[in-house]
């Protein structure tokens, strides 16, 4: 192997780019002081990983960039390149060529590589590693280095055979293998002492666990238990269920059959009442020909009063009746013409009116009535008003063409009708205050029966409301309170946990438990912190073990503490005395380069809240620990503090001062000391916040049940009332219209006693009763429209709510109106045709009493009298018939009414038997609710205290009765209490601990190995470097003793070992015996002698331990000139074997290198080269 080249660029005062060739045999570099030369030689050391500044001659790395002068700039970049020749592989690398690089900027930043590849320092020094080469190698050797020799101690020169040796390898390994070994020992006490308490945890560990597993297996045998007793009750009430829901079924059928019955009833008294009016309109017709025949007795006997009179006065009579016949005659013409028209018009009217009926029942069959009945009844009102005032009207106009054509009544007759007509007058006043009391009446038992449907909706829809929230609030209270009783037994479980200190180490464990006996323990660490949830890994972390130190008062607790322990042997414990411990803190460099950094979450103490008395507790521990958000940020940050600093990440990994790194996968973070505290106030946080729902919801479900109860009582009354109201609407309807039959048959009563009146009337009178009929005709004509504009609003009324309601309601009123207007007008013509027909009957009839008359006027009077006897007689007999017939009437009548009683009654009945059923289907349907609420409460206990489903656990069922099941959970229950409370996880913690504590046992023992291994190394290397010292060191004390002597020309000297007998650590002394001289120590020669003495050691350890190239800064500078000689000489000798470099000053080493370099500064403070290559040179003198 040979040096080849090197490139230096901007190295010290090397501004420019320079590259020395080195040839084999001597290299000289000349050049006066302070040009530059031994700049080659630094930067020689410098490329080959020289990290000491000093030892450059600076103060700091950057140094050795070039500076600048006043003519050049300052250069950012210093670099130099070395290239060997490596053909014979000397050194141990693949490649023939190898050429190390290494630059250095201005900003810190640095880089080596090796034929262009980066690489670390550390792979520069491993290639010159105990190949002789190196910065601080013998092959490289200035004139202090010569110095160093002879004044070093002689421990201190062992180094140099210990170099050539290639011991160095070895001791490295030795002492790699004894820190090794202290590691060792240090892992083996903290084993030691984690086995020490986890000793103590195993034992109380194995009871609980076992305990634990009891527990398990009796509470699997208790919910397999339960899930079936749930499965049973489920089963049974599965069964009730659709038992109700067939009593559900009979009842609602039972309940629809008497609905339907009493509908039927309603039907069968409708029936009687139309029936019942039937019978009052056949009993007004029976009354009215009663009081015709009543009427024609006593006119009958009126006119036999009257024929007296009239037999008196014959001549004149018989003209005047004949006048009044033909006036009669005429008049019957026109009456028979005008009444064939009215049945004309009439059988026209009625075919519209049946028309019309047959629409508006249909209308009414498929569509229902609604809001608008009592609109209707009230429509229906004023057109019977309306009607009634017609007829009334009708009758005046027939009664004035009457009084117009009857004026000879008598005074007699018409006070006899006028008294009958106060009679009607009073009565008709009594009947229509009875029909306005009791439409009144119906109005309101109407207007009370809809807004009591509408509370009983509104009653019903409050009802289904409730019961909705009351299940809805349920579910949600069941669900709370199962959350609430597996918090409560997490949360005790925990305290258990906390309150018997499991998990803390057995010393820590016994002593908590006996700290009532001393006075100034105040507490473990773990207790006496709080922690936010996102530093919590990282704090356990950081604390590890310090977790579990108690903090005293006093150094004295500590003691009194420590001797209780040590007296029961109750395990170890670490104390923190408050009168003691002071804060540790970073430095405010430290703090203030962590403030500029990114991924600083703070100083860890400053993330810990403590009491103020516990700080300096906290500040001791966590004072100089630092959290980081990562590692990345761990690695930055520990470079920036120069590894000063312990770093902890958020996830627990950790960064130690110094530069040492631990992390990886931690199961047990969610079981530590601070989770365990944190958990336990969290839970007992929401402990307080889920209770306290609890018992809002259920005061809530109270209030509901309280709601419902009221609601279904209220439900209940607004029923009653609703059924009590609709019969009382029914009755006041009935009664309604009986009244206005009864008022309806006084005003035809009245009409007919009216045209009585006038028939009777005296012809005196009839000016006056005219005027009174024309008046009567204006009033009713008045009353009329007044009437027709009430029935016109009613109806525009009437039509503007339909319009609102649908068309069909619109087609409906358009009916129900056309129906009016042809009910009206068929009213009309049919009191038109009676009165026509009446009219008619009375011409005839008047017609024949004037023929009567006449024929009289010839009879005899005896035969006019007999005559009008036998039609007196013919009259009483048609009177006692109607007397009978309406006797007849009015029993008919009475059955009826006695068969409505009965009806009526019977529907009381039928009633009470339908609300009997409604009452049974509520309480059915309220059983059935409990049914739903029971299965839906313990389907939701399977899913979630279970977590399966009802089928699942019936397909589990066990094949026990319910009796003998909830016989063994009674009993299961009991060997729970006694078993009492468990740790749970118990089992997991003692399988982890029995498998750390198996682990860890291992550990020690593997530990324990690895120590007798490290030991018989540590053995090894030192036979191995006593070896190899003791050889390298006889060869070169052999070479030295012959070098001597050549340097010298004669003399003697020889090396030493100042302890032989250890060879690891012994010295070497140096005897020297100049030619002339007696045998001496080396520090009594001279300076040349001493120099000339340390050159030829060099020459020896080079013929013992050849290297490819040597470099010599000056070596020769205190040789005198014939020592000088010498030097030259040896090293022409040797140069064939070893490349040497010399940087030199005398002329004598210049005389015999082969090539010649000369440093200049031709710049001032810029060096340049300038070479000759002197053996060429000699030779071209010699040819000349």
């Amino acid at each position: 192997m040979k040096l080849k080249t090197l490139e230096i660029t901007g190295f010290k005062s090397f501004a420019e780019r320079t590259k020395i060739e080195f040839m084999p045999g001597i290299t000289g570099v000349v050049g006066p002081n302070g040009s530059g030369k031994s700049n080659i030689i630094e930067a020689i050391r410098w490329v080959m990983g020289e990290q000491s500044a000093k030892g450059l001659r600076g103060d700091k790395m950057a140094d050795v960039i070039f500076g600048g002068t006043t003519q050049r700039a300052p250069l950012n970049r210093a670099e130099v390149s070395i290239t060997f020749d490596n053909t014979d592989h000397y050194l141990h690398s693949d490649y023939s060529e190898i050429t190390i690089t290494r630059r250095l900027y201005r900003n810190g930043d640095s880089n080596y590589q090796i034929n262009g590849v980066n690489v670390r320092l550390k792979d520069v020094h491993e290639l010159f590693m105990d190949s002789g080469l190196g910065r601080e190698s013998f092959s490289i050797i200035s004139q202090g280095r010569v110095e160093s020799i002879f004044s070093e101690k002689p421990v201190e020169r062992r180094s140099i055979i210990e170099d050539v040796a290639g011991v160095y390898k070895y001791k490295q390994n030795k002492d790699k293998a004894k820190k090794e070994l202290v590691d060792v020992h240090d892992n083996l006490t903290r084993v030691a002492d984690i086995l020490y308490e986890l000793q103590g945890r195993v034992e109380p560990l194995a009871q609980e666990s076992a305990k634990a597993q009891d527990y398990i297996s009796t509470k699997a045998s208790y919910d397999k238990l339960d899930q079936s007793r749930i499965v049973l009750e489920l089963l049974d009430w599965y069964q009730e269920k659709e038992s109700l829901a067939t009593k559900i079924t009979d009842n609602q059928a039972n309940y629809d059959q008497q609905k339907k019955l009493v509908r039927d009833k309603n039907e069968a008294i409708e029936q009687l009442r139309q029936q019942q009016i039937a019978l009052n309109q056949e009993q007004q017709t029976t009354q009215a020909d009663l009081l015709n025949h009543i009427q024609q007795v006593e006119q009958l006997t009126g006119k036999q009063n009257l024929q007296v009179e009239r037999h008196k006065n014959r001549a004149e009579t018989t003209k005047d009746l004949q006048e009044r016949l033909a006036i009669s005659t005429e008049r019957l013409a026109n009456i028979d013409k005008a009444y064939e028209q009215c049945l004309h018009e009439l059988s026209v009217q009625k075919a519209e009116y049946k028309h019309y009926q047959e629409v508006i029942k249909e209308a009414t069959e498929t569509h229902p009535r609604t809001k608008l009945n009592g609109l209707d009844s009230d429509i229906e009102q004023k057109r019977q008003a309306l009607i009634e005032t017609m007829q009334a009207l009708t009758s005046a106009k027939n009664e004035k063409n009457y009084l117009a054509q009857e004026s000879e009544r008598s005074d007699a007759e018409s006070l006899r009708l006028n008294k009958r007509a106060a009679q009607l007058k009073q009565r008709l006043a009594e009947l229509t205050a009875q029909v306005d009391e009791k439409k009144h009446l119906a109005t309101e038992s109407e207007q009370a029966l809809q807004e009591a449907q509408q509370s009983f909706e509104k009653a019903k829809q409050t009802g289904q409301k409730l019961e909705q929230q009351r299940h809805d609030a349920r579910e949600t209270w069941f669900t709370k309170m199962a959350q609430e009783q597996r918090l409560t037994t997490r949360l005790q479980s925990l305290q258990h946990v906390a309150e018997n200190y499991d998990g803390y180490y057995q010393g820590v464990k016994n002593l908590m438990k006996a700290q009532n006996n001393f006075s100034g323990i105040q507490g473990v660490v773990a207790n006496l912190i709080t922690v936010q949830e996102q530093h919590k890994i990282a704090i356990e972390t950081a604390l590890g073990a310090a977790l579990q130190h108690v903090v005293v008062t006093n150094e004295q607790v500590a003691k009194k503490a420590i001797t209780y322990l040590a007296q029961h042997r109750l395990g170890r414990v670490t104390f923190l005395p408050q009168s003691t411990i002071k804060g540790r803190h970073l430095s405010d460099y430290q703090l203030a380069t962590l403030s500029d950094i990114d991924g600083v979450v703070g100083v860890a103490k400053d993330l810990v809240t403590t009491d103020a008395e516990y700080q300096n507790i906290v500040a001791n521990l966590l004072g100089t620990t630092v959290i980081v958000t990562d590692m990345n940020a761990a690695i930055f940050i520990a470079k920036q503090l120069q590894h000063r600093v312990r770093l902890v990440t958020l996830d627990g990994q950790v960064m130690n001062a110094g530069g040492s790194m631990t992390g990886g996968a931690n199961r047990q973070h969610g079981n530590g000391l601070l989770s365990q505290k944190t958990e336990i106030d969290k839970l007992t946080h929401q402990e307080k916040e889920l209770h306290q729902e609890v018992l809002t919801l259920e005061l809530q479900v109270k209030q509901i049940d309280q709601s419902l109860e009221s609601a279904t009582t209220t439900f209940n009354d607004y029923q009653q009332q609703v059924l009590t109201l609709n019969e009382q609407a029914q009755t006041q309807r009935a009664n309604l219209q009986l009244a206005q039959a009864n008022l309806e048959q006084l005003n035809k009563e009245q009409t007919a006693l009216q045209y009585d009146y006038h028939l009777a009337a005296d012809q005196q009178d009839k000016q006056t009763m005219v005027a009174e009929n024309e008046q009567a005709i204006v009033d009713l004509t008045d009353k009329q429209q007044r009437l027709q504009q009430q029935l016109d609003d009613a109806l525009a009324e009437q039509t503007h709510l339909q319009s609102e309601i649908s068309q069909a309601d619109q087609q409906l009123s358009d009916d129900k109106s056309a129906l009016s207007k042809a009910e009206a007008l068929l009213s009309s013509l049919q009191v038109r045709e009676k009165d026509l027909l009446a009219q008619k009957n009375a011409e005839q009839k008047q017609i024949a009493d004037f023929k009567q008359q006449l024929e009289d006027f010839t009879q005899d009077e005896d035969d006019v009298k007999q005559r009008l006897v036998e039609q007196i007689n013919s009259h009483q007999e048609k009177k006692q018939a109607a007397e009978q017939r309406l006797a007849n009437i009015q029993a008919e009548l009475q059955r009826v009414e006695s068969t409505q009683t009965d009806l009526n009654d019977d529907l009381n009945t039928i009633q009470d038997t339908l609300n009997d059923a409604m009452t049974t289907v509520s309480q059915l349907n309220g059983r059935l609710g409990e049914l739903k609420s029971l299965i839906n409460n313990n389907e939701h206990v399977l899913e979630t205290t279970y977590d399966t489903s009802f089928e699942f656990a019936k397909s589990e069922l066990l094949n026990l009765d319910i009796t003998t099941i909830r016989t063994k959970l009674k009993l299961l229950k009991q060997g729970l209490a006694e078993i009492g409370h468990v740790n749970i996880h118990a089992i997991e913690e003692y399988q982890d601990v029995k498998e750390r504590y198996d682990f860890l046992t291992r550990q020690q023992n593997d530990l324990i190995a690895a120590k007798d291994n490290l030991q018989e190394t540590m053995s090894e290397m030192d036979t191995e470097v006593a070896t190899r010292f003791k050889t390298t060191f006889d060869a070169i004390a052999e070479q030295f003793s012959k070098i001597f002597v050549k340097m010298f020309g004669g003399g003697r000297a020889s090396l030493v070992l100042t302890d032989p007998d250890n060879l690891l650590t012994s010295g070497i002394d140096i005897q020297a015996q100049p030619p002339g001289k007696k045998f001496q120590q080396m520090s009594l020669l001279s300076g040349g002698e001493k120099a000339l003495t340390a050159i030829s050691l060099l020459f020896a350890i080079l013929a013992v331990r050849p290297v490819p190239f040597a470099i010599l800064d000056e070596t020769e500078a205190a040789l005198d000139e014939a020592n000088v000689d010498r030097f030259a000489n040896y090293l022409h000798e040797v140069n064939q074997r070893t490349q040497f470099i010399v940087i030199t000053h005398r002329k004598g080493t210049m005389t015999h290198a082969d090539v010649l370099y000369g440093v200049t500064m031709q710049e001032p403070g810029v060096s340049k080269m300038v070479s000759v290559n002197l053996t060429d040179l000699d030779e071209t003198l010699i040819e000349n």
